[in-house]
């Protein structure tokens, strides 16, 4: 008996549970079938706004502003040919520009594929009033870097991308995730993981028509952190005018602290655009000059070789030799750029006249070795450890390298040539400008840098300061004096000196122009470089430009 109740009990719930499923699958199931169509949720990330980057007196160089992005929800299409054709519409593109983008960027049905990066307002506007007519097209906002000047400050500051997929494998562990934004070059990039802040989210629950219902969870996006430059944008913008429509570099620092107050590369590029088509063109204004390229100094050794000489007791201020214009070293003939001769020179007026001959004497007297040895002192041939991405050492010989690299013993005729900043010896624009801040504040070699701090890096290179104090003098004769090589770099405002530097670049192309120096004279405060490829005699338009520049930091400081 107590069987057959059992077996009654279970029949009962089975047939309960029948009429249930019948109920819900059959009587019911249409209606909840329109409600999961008409309902779904979407996941929406907010982007972090980027720390906005100072210069060292307050002024915004790179902030944010709001932009639009139009996106497509792949799960909530059902047409997507006719969703892009409305959308194409709408932006004046082509369709076939959309689709392409849609297939680049689909990352998963549930995830909102970005068509069209920064529209308008005005079309943002009118797709969101054509929602009802495409439930699976959305707008979202995004913070977009803003720049005072798209070119004057590109190199100092680089720009942001997408993260591509290699950057994306060594990144990922850091948080790092698929579309977002990051820094490619400049300070952008060095100081990534301070500016790009942490990205917020949210879920939103959707109807049919793409029209929010209500907000699941939210999470706000932080935003990073501000930073501050040590670059004089005033500074910086000047020194870009003056540059522009020539290809070179200038650098500007603070000759007690290494700061830099200014630093430029022509030409430049807009930092807001997309750099892919600049990879190949032919003036390479993707390039640094001022760090990334590395160029024969010319006669700016001779301070180098002036100082090595003293330091060593191979010559001393008072040392003379006679220019004829020419010098006979082993089999080949070395002339100065006086064909004509300077007479008896002593070291002074060998610097203020850049007399070649006297050079190529005191060079003979000291060797390759001793060159050399003092050419890295000063910081040649390494890194200055500036915190900028892509930095290069440039390149100081040595009589093994060239046995090891060219197989040949180094000649009398090598260390010539090496005497006056020519031959095998490359530099870039900052190691000169560092060189001469180094010669300007009594022999620290300081540590460039970008980034504002509250410590600096030095190295003192124990040189004499009598030598020091006669060089600089010298240096100011070149500026100052009747037949001083730089007297174009003369200022009313304030001392300048300096040392001009005219480099063969090899072939039959024009010489390059150097002119580096310091100001005031009398007590520096900033060293400086300008270099203009194949911009003729170092003492002519780079040392205009050095000039007007000093005069305006000296004015506006």
């Amino acid at each position: 008996m107590r069987i057959r109740t059992l077996h009654f009990l279970f029949l009962i719930l089975l047939i309960c549970l029948c009429i249930s499923l019948f109920y819900l699958q059959i009587v019911k199931g249409p209606e909840y079938k329109d409600l999961s169509y008409k309902n779904s949720i979407r996941l929406l990330s907010i982007k972090a706004p980027r720390g906005v980057i100072y210069d060292r007196r307050g002024e915004v160089m790179v902030d944010n502003t709001l932009a639009f992005g139009v996106f497509i929800v792949p799960q909530e299409v059902s047409d997507l040919d006719a969703e892009i054709k409305k959308l194409a519409e709408i932006l004046g593109v082509s369709e076939s520009l959309l689709k392409r983008s849609y297939k680049r960027n689909y990352h998963a049905p549930f995830a909102p594929c970005e068509v069209m990066r920064s529209v308008s307002k005005r079309d943002a506007i009118l797709i969101e009033e054509s929602r009802l007519d495409m439930p699976g097209v959305l707008v979202k906002e995004f913070p977009l870097r803003r720049h005072a000047s798209k070119e004057a400050f590109a190199h100092v500051v680089g720009y942001v991308a997408e993260i591509n997929k290699f950057e994306l494998e060594t990144l990922k562990s850091y948080g790092y995730n698929v579309k977002d934004m990051i820094g490619k070059d400049g300070v952008e990039k060095i100081a990534d993981a301070t500016l790009r802040g942490k990205n917020g989210g949210m879920q939103v629950q959707v109807d049919n028509r793409g029209r929010q219902v209500k907000i699941m969870s939210f999470k706000k996006a932080e935003k990073g952190k501000d930073i501050t430059l040590t670059i004089d944008a005033g500074l910086q913008d000047f020194v870009w005018k003056a540059m522009k429509g020539k290809k070179g570099a200038a650098v500007f620092m603070d000759s007690s602290s290494g700061e830099i107050l200014a630093m430029v590369s022509s030409p430049s590029y807009d930092a807001t655009s997309s750099v892919a088509g600049l990879l190949n063109d032919e003036d390479f204004p993707l390039l640094n000059r001022a760090i990334m390229g590395q160029y024969p100094p010319g006669s700016l050794f001779k301070v180098v070789v002036a100082l090595a000489a003293l330091e060593t007791g191979k010559i001393t201020p008072t040392t003379t030799f006679v220019c004829s214009g020419r010098l006979n070293v082993g089999n080949g003939r070395f002339h100065c750029w006086n064909r004509d001769g300077h007479g008896p020179m002593e070291l002074r007026k060998a610097i203020t006249q850049s007399c070649n001959v006297f050079f190529y004497n005191t060079g003979l007297l000291l060797g390759v070795d001793e060159i050399s040895d003092y050419a890295k002192r000063f910081g040649f041939g390494k890194r200055t450890g500036i915190d900028l991405f892509g930095e290069i050492k440039g390149f100081v010989p040595t009589r093994q390298w060239k046995k090891t690299e060219k197989g040949e013993g180094w000649y009398a005729g090598d260390t010539a040539n090496l005497s006056i900043g020519q031959g095998y010896l490359l530099v870039t624009p900052l190691q000169v400008a560092r060189m001469m801040a180094c010669v300007a504040n009594g022999g620290d070699l300081l540590e460039p840098h970008v980034l504002k701090k509250d410590s600096k890096n030095k190295k003192a290179l124990k040189i004499r300061q009598e030598n020091l104090r006669f060089v600089r003098k010298a240096l100011r004769g070149v500026v100052e004096d009747d037949r001083g090589t730089g007297f174009r770099a003369w200022s009313s405002a304030v001392s300048i000196a300096g040392k001009t530097g005219t480099s063969q670049p090899g072939g039959s192309r024009k010489t390059h122009a150097w002119f580096s120096g310091f100001a005031p004279a009398e007590e520096s405060e900033i060293g400086f470089v300008v270099f203009l490829e194949h911009g003729g005699s170092g003492g002519d338009a780079a040392a205009i430009i050095a000039r007007k520049a000093v005069e305006y930091w000296h004015e506006h400081r």
